[in-house]
């Protein structure tokens, strides 16, 4: 025969105690839940990065909010390989294309453990690689356009954008490299400037140096 335990104090108080318990469980385990890569991540060294002599500008870091949907792309996403990440960095530099207009260079560097990196690359070209690419829910288009542009596990992507400028509808172009150097992954785009499009031959030319520079991290 089980026997219930004996109430004492107010009739409500059992029923508190019990509230606040059960309240203390769900918030631990939301932040059980949570990334626990986001809370520890360091900071991928600047010797990773590209510097100013690759370039021949100045590589500042880059602001916090400069493309951050870039700070790995996962279109179509979250991916699952974001838990794994332990350290990155961004840069970005003012390249200039012409005596009149530059354009912007951001580059981010991931660190993985494990099988994450290779885990990550294996997300990023199932979700450029559907039939018609794929649409983020933002509205941009992501196409897969080349791969082996920087060693075998590397992709180049364009990323269209459809936005009001002025009195017209403009599409816009980013061009972005992928790769992954070991444990850490290298991203390189080219955003254009201002409602202009980025521009794919920088990409392919720069994009293998950064990846030399990242190689110190394996």
């Amino acid at each position: 025969m089980v026997t219930c335990p004996h109430r004492s104090g107010r009739p409500g108080s059992r029923r508190m105690l019990l509230a606040v318990v059960a309240m203390a469980a769900a918030v631990a385990m939301v932040a059980a839940a949570q990334p626990a890569a986001a809370a520890t991540r360091t900071v991928v060294p600047a010797a990773a990065m590209l510097q100013p002599a690759d370039l021949g500008v100045p590589v500042t870091t880059a602001a916090a909010d400069l493309r951050p949907w870039l700070r790995p792309p996962q279109p179509c996403g979250p991916f699952r390989s974001s838990a794994r990440r332990t350290a990155d960095n961004a840069v970005q530099a003012l390249y200039p294309v012409s005596e009149i207009r530059p354009t912007v260079l951001l580059e981010y560097v991931a660190v993985y453990r494990g099988g994450g990196a290779a885990q990550y690359l294996r997300e990023l070209r199932r979700a450029v690689t559907r039939c018609h690419g794929c649409t983020d829910p933002a509205g941009r288009t992501w196409r897969l356009l080349d791969t082996r542009v920087a060693g075998r596990d590397s992709l180049l992507i364009g990323v269209a954008e459809t936005f009001d400028y002025g009195d017209s509808v403009r599409v816009k172009t980013t061009y972005v490299a992928v790769a992954r150097v070991g444990h850490a992954v290298v991203v390189l785009a080219d955003i254009g400037w201002e409602a202009g499009d980025g521009h794919e031959n920088l990409v392919r030319e720069f994009v293998p140096i950064a990846v030399d520079r990242a190689s110190i991290l394996r």
